[in-house]
This record gives structure tokens, C-alpha cells and sequence, in this order.
């Protein structure tokens, strides 16, 4: 099967992110960008039997992760393209009739039912992954209303799903920056450090070593072992939880 991930906005942190993850598999998957002024085009050049994903681009970094795994582990003979547009500036081209959500192949196994179990399926599996997140940062509690909280977050999901941003953390911040429309990466960090420092004010230490297990190996916590103990406990949840369904 082969996988082309048409990104036909400007966003560049999730092109830049999408790149990253297709690395992990190999060739089979081919990532390429379009800029706005040419998606008319473009779609007009779809054939009507093309199998083809039209995803809007103001979904999580997460679920595109998520739903590659997902087409990759159930349609191992279709050959796919998953067009990214952003709905805030091609309404017309949708509204027209121009664009739709699944296009069917004929005499394919892949069908308009696939398409929408693998997307039903790609949506469970990010929320769990945030919800998650969610449930360590209210165990070791964080709170969630804190712009520091939030960011954590983001900054969790993003390395969780591109571990490249992981090994800059200065990288890692300006893009949570950019994803909230902040210039000065700066303020992140301040706010990401404050909610960190008040919630170990407040929390037990041996709180790290019941959530964390044996990979908490009782230093000093800071942001980036923050992140980097929550991508290993997401990490083995994932596993579990595919050992659980192929038993």
C-alpha cells in the first residue's frame, strides 16, 4: 500500500511535524505541499476513483499520528491520499460541492464504511491519549486552568508525537508558542516552569514514583524530565493497550 499526505495550507508546523512522522514508515508514506491558490486545482485533478481522506488542517498533530497507524494497521492493500486543507479558507470549494469528506474506489476493498471506522477509531484513540495527559496532570495536581498547565500539555502531545522537537526543548517551546499565536517564546517557558514549581510546592514525591514507576529515578524534576516521563508512560499505555486488543 502507499500513503500521500497532500498538506494545501500554510501550516508549517504541522507540515514540518507530519515530515517527521512519516520517517518511522519508510517509503511508504510521501508527504508533499501545496500552497492555498492551487487547491481548486488540485482537487479538480483528482480522479473520481481515487481513494481519498479530506481532513481539515486545525486537527491535532495527534490525530494525524494517530490515523496513519490506524490505515496502516487495517488497509494494508489500499492506496490512499489524505488531503489536508484548512476549512477557514477554502469554504467555497467545499460549499460547492467540490470537495468531499470520502471518495470511494471502485472494485477496491476500500470502502466509504472504512474510511469512516478508521476516522471514528483515529478520534478515540487521540482523545484517550489526551485524556491521559489529562488524568497525570490531575494526579499530581496540576492546575488545568493555569496557562502553564495548558502548555505542558500541547508540549506532551507535541513531542510525544514528533520526538525530534523533544531533543531542543527551545524548539519544542517556540512551537507550543506558535500554536497559541505567541511571538515571545519566552512567556511559554516562564509559564510552563511557574505551573511546574507550584504543583511540586504542593506534591509528594512518592506521588512521581506511584504514576511514573521505576522509570522516575528520583531527580530533580524539571520540564524537560516532565515531558520525557509522560512520553514513556504514553508510550507503554500504547503498547498495553495493543497487546490487549490481539489477545
Amino acid at each position: 500500500m502507499s500513503i500521500k499526505i497532500i498538506i494545501a495550507n500554510n501550516n508549517d508546523i504541522l507540515y514540518n511535524s507530519l515530515s517527521n512522522i512519516t520517517l518511522q514508515y519508510d517509503s511508504k508514506i510521501e508527504i508533499v505541499y501545496v500552497p492555498n491558490d492551487q487547491l481548486s486545482s488540485l482537487i479538480g485533478q483528482i480522479k473520481p476513483k481515487e481513494n481519498v481522506i479530506i481532513l481539515d488542517s486545525i486537527i491535532s498533530v495527534s490525530f494525524y499520528n494517530n490515523i496513519l497507524k490506524n490505515i496502516m494497521n487495517r488497509m494494508d492493500k489500499a492506496n490512499i491520499i489524505i488531503l489536508v486543507i484548512d476549512s477557514q479558507t477554502a469554504p467555497n470549494i467545499i460549499s460547492q460541492g467540490k470537495a468531499h469528506i470520502f471518495f470511494r474506489k471502485q472494485q477496491s476493498n476500500f470502502s466509504v464504511l472504512d474510511a469512516i471506522n478508521i476516522v471514528v477509531n483515529t478520534i478515540k484513540d487521540t482523545l484517550d491519549i489526551e485524556k491521559t495527559i489529562d488524568t497525570i496532570l490531575w494526579k499530581l495536581g496540576f492546575t488545568s486552568y493555569f496557562k502553564g498547565t495548558i502548555y505542558l500539555k500541547e508540549a506532551i502531545l507535541l513531542a510525544y508525537n514528533d520526538t525530534k522537537l523533544f531533543q531542543d526543548m527551545n524548539i519544542l517551546v517556540k512551537k507550543v508558542a506558535e500554536k497559541n499565536n505567541i511571538v515571545n517564546e519566552k512567556v511559554v517557558r516562564s509559564a510552563m516552569d511557574k505551573s511546574l514549581n507550584t504543583m511540586l510546592d504542593y506534591t509528594d514525591i512518592s506521588v512521581f514514583y506511584d504514576i511514573f514507576g521505576d522509570d522516575y529515578d528520583g531527580r530533580k524534576i524539571s520540564v524537560k524530565y516532565f515531558i520525557d516521563l509522560c512520553m514513556h508512560y504514553l508510550e507503554k499505555q500504547r503498547y498495553c493497550c495493543f497487546d490487549a486488543k490481539n489477545i
